[in-house]
């Protein structure tokens, strides 16, 4: 059990290492592919060696070997968060079938929250993939639950479909995308996803507006308050849910 932990602590970091590799390439419609790794600085091709997930980073002391410029320590970060939730994912899931869409699911998140915080959009490359290979593993793993997969889908699709139509600017068409994604893999507890992510939107707001960062009109990308919820649903969604049915007698 040890190992399989180990080995998904390193198989997290690498796919960090790539995601980070996406979230500085795509939303500057760049290719994911090639050229290879270089520094953001001056451009210098990275070595295997100075391309290690997490352990380069500490070893260059976060600095390009070529030009010695800062490299940021994001990049460490999402290497570090991707692994931490891959290990975690294996101590709920196992390391069996069931284990796939939750890996997928924290990769996509992971992905959209750093490029919908600094960008303000939610690429559908990454999105509308995860959503159909999402829904086809989880209704292969757990073909019982097809029907709640699709309805949630689509009424959490519905739902901030209204809401982006309602109030333009408001919601975008990408955070639509996303929610049907996360209804397609987490079933009813996308309810928990979305409560999560409008209370977090709403305390960061009144935050800002008071420290005087933001007015009341400002917009703020709601990927990243998604993306939290639904990792608060993937890990806790059924007790939260379930505490709050017996509360009321469900």
């Amino acid at each position: 059990m040890i190992l399989s932990f180990i080995l998904l602590f390193i198989i997290g970091a690498a796919i960090g290492s790539f995601l980070n590799v996406c979230i500085y390439r795509l939303p500057r419609h760049e290719s994911i592919i090639a050229p290879g790794s270089h520094c953001p600085a001056c451009d210098a091709p990275l070595s295997w060696h100075d391309n290690i997930p997490l352990i380069s980073y500490v070893w260059l002391r976060g600095k390009c070997r070529r030009c010695g410029q800062p490299i940021s320590i994001w990049y460490a970060v999402v290497e570090l968060l991707t692994a931490v939730l891959f290990v975690m994912a294996g101590w709920k899931f196992g390391t069996g079938a069931e284990l796939l869409p939750p890996l997928l699911l924290i990769s996509a998140l992971i992905a959209v929250f750093f490029i919908d915080l600094e960008h303000y959009i939610i690429p559908d490359v990454i999105v509308l993939p995860a959503a159909a290979v999402g829904l086809g593993l989880m209704i292969a793993i757990q073909p019982h639950r097809w029907a709640e997969l699709l309805v949630a889908g689509a009424v959490s699709g519905a739902f901030f479909l209204a809401l982006a139509l309602i109030k333009p600017g408001g919601m975008g068409i990408g955070d639509v995308k996303l929610v049907v994604a996360l209804g397609f893999f987490l079933g009813r507890t996308v309810v928990v996803a979305l409560f999560t992510a409008f209370l977090l939107g709403a305390l960061v707001g009144v935050a800002l507006i008071a420290a005087g960062g933001r007015s009341r009109k400002s917009r703020l990308p709601f990927g990243p308050f998604l993306a939290v919820g639904a990792l608060l649903a993937l890990f806790y969604g059924a007790p939260l849910m379930d505490k709050y049915l017996s509360l009321f007698g469900g």
